[in-house]
């Protein structure tokens, strides 16, 4: 529902106001809708009549306070007053009585049915957006929707300019960070899908500022604008929870390679060991050393990153390449043993990311 639709009122949430309320104040109350229909009363063989002094109510956007009681037209004495809801009138709540004794309650009842009925719209509203995402990314990871599809569910659900889509591995299903809710435009919610928890939003929205911590398995796609490549980065992405070991914490993301984790995810597990037999001979500290050299920008950077002389650096990359058997000053060797240790970690033989 937008802001500008007429606030309609819900017969039982009405009548659950009345029952709650009327015990107490031991007063007959009655709640009309925009139409001066009596909703819900006290008195239930009111409901789904007209209530003359509601649609005097309505008429003048006015309280109106009846002194004397009339029993031929089954008038009573009692005040009726506005029901208003995003400054929009959407009904009329009425208590009999002397007037100057029950408008107070009726202000009292009249405001709790007010805030009860914003409260309903706004889970309305959530819940909807709830599904509407829940939709969107399934489609994405799915695999079978369209460009054209996709682009149809995003303009419905009001997402537009470049976006990202983010997968986490949440440790706990209570996790603080998956009550984050959504921001309509903007981005959804987290939702749980294929083990994970999956999200997309504006790129703008800096993804990073409130997703796990550095332990969590976690990644966040390159921003794009266009449909189809959404299609492609959420495939490859659900490649990558199929095979949790694969996906890196947020703190090794710098010594890790999506291309390569996504293309060892695809392989058949039967052939995995075929493609780490070349790094079978590294261990932990010599797998994560070429990882980080192949990663870093330059070799003073790598051995910064591992905390080491520049001069430790190289002799390690020489006992890597004794060891392996691998000339890893070729790229294209280089590529091979990187392959072959993701082989591993897939395996659970390392524990690098």
């Amino acid at each position: 529902m937008s802001d500008k639709e007429q606030p309609r009122l819900a017969s039982a949430l009405a009548q659950k106001v009345v029952d709650t309320i009327e015990p107490t104040i031991n007063r007959h109350v009655n709640i009309m809708n925009a139409h001066g229909v009596i909703i819900a009363s006290s008195d239930s063989s009111r409901v789904g009549t007209l209530h003359e002094a509601s649609v005097e109510v309505l008429r003048s956007n006015q309280i109106v306070r009846v002194s004397q009681a009339n029993k031929i037209a089954g008038i009573q004495p009692g005040v009726n007053i506005p029901l208003m809801l995003n400054d929009q009138l959407c009904g009329v709540v009425g208590v009999t009585g002397a007037p100057h004794e029950v408008e107070p309650l009726a202000d009292l009842i009249a405001l709790s049915v007010q805030l009860l009925l914003s409260l309903e719209r706004e889970y309305s509203r959530s819940a909807r957006r709830a599904t509407e995402a829940r939709d969107l990314l399934s489609a994405l990871l799915a695999g079978h929707s369209t460009p054209e599809v996709i682009a149809r569910m995003l303009e419905a659900y009001g997402l537009g300019g470049e976006l990202q889509i983010e997968l986490w591995i949440a440790p706990d299903e209570q996790a603080p960070h998956l009550e984050k809710s959504d921001l309509e435009g903007v981005r959804t919610s987290w939702v749980p899908l294929i083990d994970a928890q999956w999200r997309i939003g504006k790129a703008s929205e800096g993804a990073l500022a409130d997703v796990p911590d550095l332990n969590d398995r976690y990644l966040c796609q390159v921003p794009t604008a266009d449909p189809g490549e959404l299609l492609a980065q959420a495939e490859a992405m659900r490649t990558l929870a199929a095979r949790t070991q694969l996906l890196a914490q947020r703190a090794n993301l710098g010594i890790w390679n999506e291309d390569i984790a996504v293309a060892v995810a695809r392989t058949p597990v039967s052939s995995l060991k075929y493609l780490a037999a070349p790094a079978r001979a590294l261990n932990q500290e010599q797998a994560r050393t070429l990882l980080t050299f192949a990663t870093a920008p330059s070799m003073s950077q790598a051995a910064e990153t591992l905390h080491i002389h520049r001069n430790t650096l190289m002799q390690r990359l020489e006992r890597i390449g004794h060891v392996s058997g691998v000339d890893i000053r070729l790229a294209s060797q280089s590529l091979r043993l990187q392959h072959a240790i993701y082989a591993r970690v897939a395996l659970n033989e390392l524990q690098i990311f």
